[in-house]
């Protein structure tokens, strides 16, 4: 029996940020694309992880290059407020699931600014939140998903996880929760329909 869905932010509950964050970056550091994802992509792992501050993450991404400007606020919260994008359909789906019964948890690779700035909207209605940046670990890595598992206080097979990237629905797998790939609210809403009968 199904007891809790969880859902990654970014492509699956809000529209995915990457290419509108980028686009802000770029223009602030005003630096091409190809080349912010040249200095920013070894490390991305270390930042979603918690483990570099901003300004730690800032100051070695911009060490080889001239900047303009002395960065003095946080460009990634700038960046997550001008892009943040929430998708309707999906949260009314959060919350027909809710009234329902089910528990519902985030599960997100994401960083310090971002959890700053969504600290800020209603997340009152999910129940457990696990941000990457704040566990010290991140998707695909196993002991995320029994992390997740643990915290929602269910058996893995009890849970429904969605995400938008089949190398982390690959690994929820193997942690032994049900997994649904994220194509579209409408496609989401009939898988979950299927395995609990209730949307």
């Amino acid at each position: 029996m199904i007891k809790g869905v969880i859902f990654d932010l970014g492509g699956v509950l809000i529209d995915n940020p990457a290419l509108p964050m980028k686009s802000h970056i770029t223009r602030v550091l005003k630096i091409s694309e190809a080349q912010l994802h040249t200095l920013t992509t070894p490390l991305i792992p270390l930042y979603q992880k918690g483990l570099l501050t901003e300004e730690e993450f800032w100051r070695r991404v911009t060490k080889n290059i001239k900047l303009e400007r002395e960065i003095t606020t946080s460009i990634w919260e700038e960046a997550i407020k001008k892009s943040y994008s929430p998708k309707t359909e999906m949260f009314s789906l959060v919350s027909e699931l809710k009234k329902n019964g089910m528990k519902i948890g985030i599960l997100s690779n994401t960083e310090i600014p971002v959890v700053n700035f969504l600290s800020r909207m209603d997340y009152s209605i999910f129940d457990v939140l696990i941000y990457s940046c704040l566990e010290g670990m991140r998707k695909p890595e196993k002991e995320i998903y029994l992390l997740s598992i643990n915290r929602m206080g269910f058996k893995g097979e009890e849970i429904i996880f969605i995400d938008d990237s089949e190398e982390n629905i690959k690994a929820s797998q193997e942690s032994g929760m049900h997994s649904i790939l994220f194509v579209s609210p409408t496609q989401i809403r009939d898988e979950i329909g299927k395995l609990t009968g209730i949307v």
